[in-house]
């Protein structure tokens, strides 16, 4: 929904709830109630034969899609039978738009417009040689700790922050503000820094600062390489656990790389797939790995084997999202 008042918060979960602990025969993360808060794009992605500028190619496949990782993550939270709400921004003219692809999805949106700037953008472009993505954050750039109403936080169990756009957009005072209202609540709260090229702009030190008070961290390799300076994945796991008690780093076809104060890094092979479009597969991976995460954070080697499988998943279609 867009700018309407929110419904009466109902009191937090009491801690007993968090502790990881399901009746007998419910699926992992049932009964838990997830909140996202970030970006939701949109998405023009190419898939071509040009490899040059000049180049024209009258067989391109393009096709238009909301995207964002705010809303993957949560749309693929949704189609796990998640009970999900959704905080974003988009520009005024495309708040009903984006508000039913996502209850479509199974997630409840609260939608904040923004009447100055459009909605934000990502165009994707593929071919042989590679992938490269262009953003413009619009919207999504102006999303703050105060978009995120209070209820909500106080309603969930698990507060996943996530999107370049968002997090880019304000620097380590955004990033530490929103972790802030996360935690208001008693709810555990995850993040993923969602692009090293945002690291970078933060400046890293200041990023890692800004994590105080997380309990789990999503990067990517090239992430983690970016927030730490390390030279080696392994190294860059054991440097950020020293202020996430929980780590768990991507690197593509490799795996995935959980990282825990005190102890050897723990790899975890990917799930098999066949690659469609890689694009979206980390939130995919967040979301899995969140719902069986929130109601067994012991076992976090089984939550990232079901992270793979969704992100399996999601490298069978195109945009990053869960068909619907």
């Amino acid at each position: 929904m867009s700018m309407s008042s929110e419904p009466r918060a109902a009191p937090p979960h009491p801690v007993a709830s968090r502790a990881g602990r399901s009746e007998a025969g419910r699926r992992r993360g049932a009964g838990k109630r997830f909140l996202v808060v970030g970006d939701v794009l949109d998405g023009v992605l190419v898939q071509t034969t040009a490899t040059s500028t000049g180049a024209h190619d009258p067989a391109a496949v393009i096709r238009h899609r909301a995207v964002g990782a705010a809303g993957n993550t949560a749309t693929w939270l949704g189609w796990l039978g998640a009970e999900v709400d959704l905080v974003a921004r988009v520009g005024v003219d495309d708040v009903y738009r984006h508000e039913r692809a996502l209850v479509d999805a199974g997630v409840r949106p609260h939608i904040r417009y923004d009447a100055r700037t459009a909605t934000g953008a990502v165009v994707s472009v593929r071919n042989s040689d590679g992938h490269t993505a262009m953003s413009d954050p619009a919207a999504s750039g102006a999303l703050t700790a105060a978009d995120v109403p209070l209820g909500l936080v106080a309603r969930a169990d698990i507060v996943h922050l996530t999107g370049s756009a968002m997090l880019g957009g304000g620097g380590a005072e955004r990033i530490a503000s929103l972790v802030a209202r996360a935690r208001s609540g008693s709810a555990r709260v995850s993040l993923d820094p969602s692009s090293a090229a945002v690291v970078r702009a933060v400046g890293a030190s200041a990023f890692v600062e800004a994590l105080a008070g997380v309990d789990v961290l999503f990067p990517s390799e090239p992430e983690a390489l970016a927030l730490t300076g390390a030279s080696t994945v392994a190294d860059a796991v054991r440097t950020l656990t020293d202020h996430v008690p929980l780590v768990v780093v991507t690197i593509g076809h490799e795996g995935v790389l959980l990282g825990r104060p005190g102890r050897s890094p723990q790899r975890v092979p990917v799930t098999p797939a066949m690659v469609v479009d890689t694009l979206g597969a980390g939130d995919a991976f967040a979301a899995g790995f969140l719902r069986a995460w929130a109601t067994d954070p012991v076992r976090v080697g089984a939550a990232a084997r079901e992270g793979t499988r969704v992100a399996a998943r999601a490298l069978g279609f195109v945009g990053g999202r869960p068909p619907v």
